[in-house]
């Protein structure tokens, strides 16, 4: 039986621009206002987007000044996400 954190994970994930997200701040936190423009999606797109990452627990959110800076709350994420490219890549469609 799977909990509803799996559920929400995998959820989060099933979204391109969740991804993208996550590329942006594979290497290190970033604040919003640079990872918007490399997403090619509005403000309030975005916003939605980290809304739903957040509340599945994978990126983390921390206010520096006026900033808000965001990353990966584990890096061990990425580690799934490169095994579904791989498990992807190996279907018989």
């Amino acid at each position: 039986m799977y909990l509803m954190k799996e559920v929400d994970v995998f959820k989060a994930l099933a979204d391109p621009t969740r991804l993208k997200i996550l590329e942006c701040v594979r290497e290190g936190e970033k604040c919003i206002c640079e990872i918007i423009p490399l997403t090619g999606k509005s403000q309030p797109n975005v916003s939605q987007h980290l809304k739903v990452l957040k509340n599945a627990g994978i990126v983390n959110e921390r206010k520096d000044g006026t900033k808000s800076m965001i990353k990966a709350s584990n890096d061990k994420i990425y580690s799934v996400i490169e095994l579904v490219k791989i498990f992807s890549r190996n279907l018989k469609v």
